[in-house]
């Protein structure tokens, strides 16, 4: 049972890789360290939080907040 806490853990770094992945591809790379830089202070921002299970979809939305529309939706046609 002691192991649960860190495969918690991984199972959440491993979330936030592929929301890390997911954004640096939709913002491209000239937004990348803002995407790296917005992320780190989100996920901070909810580092004490008592429940983590929904802190990575919260970390993505604050971000994406924070970011604006990624230009790829900007210049999409219809």
């Amino acid at each position: 049972m002691d192991d649960i806490p860190a495969l918690n853990a991984a199972a959440r770094g491993d979330q936030y890789a592929h929301i890390e992945a997911r954004l640096l591809d939709e913002y491209g790379p000239r937004r990348g360290a803002a995407v790296r830089h917005v992320m780190a202070e989100e996920r901070g921002r909810f580092a004490d939080a008592r429940i983590h299970a929904f802190v990575p979809i919260l970390v993505e939305r604050s971000v994406r907040t924070r970011l604006g529309t990624p230009a790829r939706r900007l210049h999409r046609r219809p």
